[in-house]
């Protein structure tokens, strides 16, 4: 990748992402199986790392 690609493909990230709610960040601990007394401490926690989630194309080999 040339360095003007790079600095396109950073750009359009910069647009479409943002940092996950505290609310998300405890959802997905939930879901992967911490109580929601931990979950909450957790995402308070962790909100100030400022955490964005990238979604891949779904259904890949691994599941």
């Amino acid at each position: 990748m040339t360095p003007e690609q790079r600095e396109g493909a950073i750009e359009v990230l910069d647009a479409l992402t943002r940092p996950l709610t505290v609310r998300e960040i405890e959802t997905f601990l939930r879901k992967g199986g911490v109580s929601r007394s931990r979950a909450i401490k957790i995402a308070g926690t962790v909100k100030h790392w400022h955490i964005v989630a990238l979604m891949g194309p779904e259904g890949n080999k691994n599941g």
